[in-house]
């Protein structure tokens, strides 16, 4: 997609250079800006500042239009301001750019579908918003914590689907009824959603609540602050390497190289958690990884570190050395210099069999941006370069997601977007680990209004609910 991008581009130079003499060059796209700004849209949409969010997500849309990614944010954000018709028009515009052959089309496809209904329910449209996210749950692949979100979306639309409902009396202000049976029908798909994911405090908050309304026993209990870090540490502390592998799907590559981050920052600051630095904890959990990979992956690696002009201190090719052989380098490593990042990253195609016949991924382990300018490039540019010749760059940060890093996310989430990898951060306080979310799927978290006996219908009707129609 970005590789289209670039050639237009070209040709947009060679006619204005050769053809037309007076006329401006017309300058490629910043794809670094447009990655930092979607990056920073994420964080303030998370954080509830949705037209910030909207202004952010623009600039990335205007800058890379044919983004997936960032079609479907500026769309969302479209909806969530009341702006329905736009959105309608970007989440088509989304759907169209995808490639029915791609390995995530299903997920995708999904994706689109529910954050369309997303934007109906947004516009209190709930009808077409159930079957758009009912299509959507049908159609996704196994992952059940966005299988949970879509489960809760579709119990809270359930009980939101009473357009036709409104009533007002007397003593009462506007207000919506909704009977029994839709209650009960709502509380099963939060259920569902709780079982998917156990950690979905959304969807606990409305079974709680329906579990008080219908009198229900409760078969799920609240989930504890810091439960899912508490559950990766103590006696599970020991497999942590395992969340990561399982997260970005390490196991599917026939060949990964490891290009790990031996940058002095590495050693300066502390995971708080385990006690001791970024670099031993990477040296720890990467050598863990290596003893469960499969024995027939091929496996390298490459360092970060030293100046730009540097010799990297390890430059092994993916097939050259046995497990036993990586696990002694990754033990001796040494820190040094800077983080030399791009300079690294042009040469890493050399550290993988030149074929596209076997999945290979680039793994890259840092906690900073890159600090050298390579021919004028910089480090998105080039990833399109690795994208082409099959290579996917999956990332493990020790940098938290927050705004004081939006350089090296940045860099990191054009990295994995370009190439079809994935990015996961930790938190250094608890040792839990998150994935960083392209497609703001995790921000859909809907809860249900308050709910009240309704008697409009007389005291003797027990089977009647009302909520606030405002």
């Amino acid at each position: 997609m970005l590789l289209n991008i670039g050639r237009l581009y070209f040709m947009v130079y060679l006619s204005t250079t050769f053809f037309s003499p007076s006329a401006k060059v017309v300058q490629p796209p910043n794809l670094k800006k447009a990655y930092s700004e979607h990056y920073q849209g994420s964080l303030l949409y998370a954080e509830g500042q949705v037209k910030r969010a909207n202004a952010k997500f623009r600039q990335a849309y205007q800058i890379l239009p044919d983004n997936f990614h960032f079609t479907l944010a500026y769309g969302l954000s479209e909806g969530r301001l009341g702006n329905a018709s736009s959105a309608i028009k970007l989440m088509d515009q989304a759907k169209s750019q995808l490639q029915r052959h791609a390995p995530d089309y299903a997920y995708k496809s999904a994706i689109t579908h529910f954050l369309k209904g997303m934007v109906y329910s947004y516009n209190q449209d709930y009808g077409p918003a159930h079957q758009l996210v009912t299509q959507a749950l049908n159609q996704i692949p196994d992952t059940p914590a966005v299988q949970s979100i879509m489960l809760n979306t579709l119990g809270y639309l359930q009980i939101m689907n009473q357009s036709r409902n409104q009533h007002k009396g007397s003593k009462l202000e506007a207000h919506i009824h909704v009977r029994k049976h839709d209650l009960e029908a709502a509380h099963a798909y939060f259920s569902q959603a709780l079982e998917m994911d156990s950690d979905n405090g959304a969807a606990f908050y409305n079974y709680k609540t329906l579990s008080d309304s219908l009198n229900l026993p409760l078969k799920f209990h609240k989930p504890t602050k810091g439960a899912k870090a508490k559950n990766q540490t103590g006696p599970t502390f020991l497999y942590m390497h395992r969340t990561i592998s399982n997260t970005l799907e390490l196991h599917k590559f026939s060949e990964l190289a490891f290009l790990v981050d031996i940058s002095g920052s590495m050693v300066a600051e502390k995971v708080l958690c385990m006690g001791d630095t970024r670099f031993a904890v990477m040296k720890d959990l990467s050598r863990k990884m290596v003893k469960e990979f499969p024995e027939n992956m091929a496996l390298g690696i490459g360092t970060i570190g030293g100046d730009c002009p540097d010799e990297p201190a390890k430059w092994k090719r993916t097939g050259s050395m046995t497990k036993k052989e990586l696990d002694t380098d990754l033990r001796f490593l040494i820190p040094d210099g800077t983080t030399p990042m791009l300079t690294r990253l042009m040469n890493t195609p050399e550290l993988f069999i030149d074929s596209l016949d076997t999945p290979k991924t680039l793994f890259l382990i840092s906690d900073g941006a890159n600090t050298c300018r390579e021919a004028g490039l910089d480090v998105c540019a080039f990833a399109e370069k690795l994208a082409r010749k099959g290579i996917t760059i999956n990332v493990l940060t020790f940098l938290n997601s927050s705004y004081n890093n939006t350089s090296a996310f940045s860099e990191y989430i054009c990295l994995a977007d370009v190439t079809g990898g994935r990015i996961i951060y930790m938190d250094n306080l608890r040792c839990n680990f998150e994935a960083f979310n392209f497609d703001l799927t995790t921000t859909c978290q809907l809860k249900i209004p308050i709910l009240e006996k309704s008697y409009c219908w007389g005291k003797n009707i027990e089977t009647l609910w009302m909520y606030s129609g405002e």
